[in-house]
């Protein structure tokens, strides 16, 4: 029987130990929205912030800035941000509440512009005190950020070291002198599921598949039925990864297991004992083979790998899509709106619009397609040149307290949202209902996204349906049955600064790798050219790759 209230909750102590384990957030990217207009780009100033808003101390409250780029405004409707008034009420009552007052700012949607603002923010004259990224390493190294170790020893820090702590996440946070350098966002998790429409797998009288070869006939099938209609139909959609991992890593982590046996994963060749990437593993040409007949009978769109993460969503939500295997999010997080546009959906017969194997899919080579994504170092940190970073510290602790990140995430308590008046022990069991009629408020100060809070509360529609996305961070994220083992890098901490300086040609050798690899998918180059292509990333600096990588993890497997 389904449960009919607004969002009622379970207790942290009812979830069960594989939910430990799991994680909803991007360990490779972080999931934001299109800059507000409250807080002015690197360089600027409005009347309204130029003197107070941005950093300037009173005699007494610390003002502290952070670039909130963790994910927070991924959700439909925070595109534009909050009202200024829902935005300087939170700023308020934060302000009540820690001592501390707070400014916001709102990153661009596409991941290369929000680290392009983040540089520009870092470069300039601009006060940012706190921000979120992959790598503290290189901070580290170059002084722009400080250990925490002091302010997380203390008393007031320890509820927060306490609630990362069973996850395991602290020690990708810590370098090998004990040093610990930003508060956690990730955990080991299972991101890339592919998402079949529900509605459309009905129409076709077809079952989930549970094979490569039931998925790739769903996705014919539905070019050729053209649902959406006007050709418009996307079968399949992706999304490009990040410089760093590379654009077709998203693809990687949803399919590779099915074509190399060490998935989306760095292996050790028996050869000769070294460490290489997937793209060197037996197998990956089929991978591309496979993705370049996809783009060439239009099952994947043209653009694919030039959308930007907004562009993914929009084609979901419109309902054009007949199945994802880009970030679990950009389904789950705007299911609502995708079935408010699809127009007569059903839910008698199906509560989401998409659906996943709890199984998993299985490959051309007989393992499961999706590798298991491990917990990276990706963080919250703290600038060296922050002049109150206790001040950062206390909010950052006052945010990961449940009641103050359920404050965050949906507005202030009595205006927003609500103990459950109906329940006996609603604030014992967390059970909380939303208050709809309020100004916009649109996550600006939520801070504390991580799973560890989020599979606290279990939220449920109007209709009495648990929210697709609260379902899946507590019940699917932990689904490692559906996965494979993403070769060597389950517990490893690659020193990305070791990289950079031992990799001379790093950067040229992750660009053309890229470059390359997409002419592979669109048929511009032949894959009869696949060992040329090699050469040349030998060419380029591949060799220093392999050692470097080969001389850390021998490092880490001696130790």
């Amino acid at each position: 029987m389904r449960k009919r209230q607004g969002m009622a909750a379970i207790l942290a102590a009812a979830m069960t130990m594989t939910l430990l384990t799991g994680c909803g957030n991007d360990p490779a990217q972080n999931e934001s929205s299109p800059e507000s207009q409250k807080t002015p780009d690197a360089g600027e100033s409005t009347d309204e912030t130029s003197k107070e808003d941005t950093g300037t101390d009173s005699e007494d409250v610390p003002t502290i800035v952070i670039y909130n780029n963790s994910g927070a405004f991924s959700v439909s409707g925070a595109e534009a941000g909050s009202d200024e008034a829902a935005y300087k009420e939170m700023q308020d009552y934060i302000l009540e509440q820690t001592g501390v007052k707070v400014e916001i700012i709102m990153p661009p949607s596409d991941a290369s512009a929000e680290k392009e603002k983040l540089n520009l923010l870092l470069a300039g004259g601009d006060q940012i005190d706190a921000w979120w990224e992959d790598d503290w390493g290189k901070y580290a190294r170059d002084g722009i950020i400080i250990p925490l170790n002091e302010y997380l020893e203390t008393p007031e820090a320890q509820a927060l070291w306490n609630l990362w702590e069973p996850w395991g996440s602290w020690e990708k946070m810590t370098d090998s002198e004990g040093k610990i350098w930003a508060i956690p966002r990730n955990t080991d998790t299972v991101p890339y599921p592919i998402m079949y429409r529900t509605d459309w797998l009905d129409q076709l009288e077809m079952e989930i598949p549970a094979t490569f070869d039931e998925f790739n006939d769903y996705l014919y099938k539905i070019k050729e039925l053209d649902p959406y209609g006007n050709g418009e139909t996307i079968p399949l959609i992706l999304e490009k990864g990040s410089s760093e991992a590379g654009i077709l890593d998203r693809a990687e982590y949803a399919f590779l297991g099915g074509y190399v046996e060490s998935g989306n994963g760095k292996w050790v060749d028996e050869s000769d004992g070294k460490v290489k990437p997937e793209w060197l593993a037996e197998g990956y040409t089929d991978f591309l083979k496979q993705m370049n007949q996809w783009y060439q009978d239009g099952i994947i769109h043209k653009e694919n790998f030039t959308m930007d993460v907004d562009t993914v969503r929009g084609n979901i939500t419109k309902g054009a899509v007949a199945a994802s295997a880009a970030w679990y999010s950009r389904v789950t997080l705007t299911e609502a709106t995708t079935r408010e546009n699809i127009p007569g959906f059903d839910r008698t017969k199906n509560d989401y619009v998409y659906c996943a194997s709890e199984k998993g899919t299985t490959g051309p080579n007989g393992s499961l397609m999706q590798t298991k994504t491990v917990a990276n170092t990706r963080g919250l940190m703290i600038s060296s040149k922050c002049k109150h970073p206790e001040a950062v510290m206390k909010f950052v602790e006052w945010s990961f307290e449940w009641e103050n990140y359920t404050t965050e995430q949906y507005g202030l308590e009595g205006k927003y949202w609500q103990y459950n008046p109906e329940s006996e022990n609603a604030r014992e069991n967390k059970d909380v209902v939303l208050i709809e009629g309020g100004p916009t408020y649109a996550r600006d100060f939520l801070v504390s996204l991580a799973v560890p809070l989020e599979v606290q509360t279990t939220e449920y529609d109007e209709e009495g349906i648990q929210e697709m996305h609260n379902y899946w961070l507590q019940n699917r994220l932990s689904d490692y049955q559906s996965t494979i083992e993403p070769g060597i890098e389950n517990g490893i901490v690659w020193d990305k600064v070791a990289l950079a300086e031992n990799i001379p040609n790093l950067n040229d050798l992750n660009t053309y790798r890229d470059e390359e690899l997409i002419k592979f998918v669109n048929g511009s180059r032949s894959l009869d050219t696949w060992d040329a292509f090699i050469e040349e990333c030998y060419q380029i600096g591949l060799q220093d790759y392999i050692d470097e990588y080969t001389r850390q993890y021998e490092e880490m497997k001696n130790n």
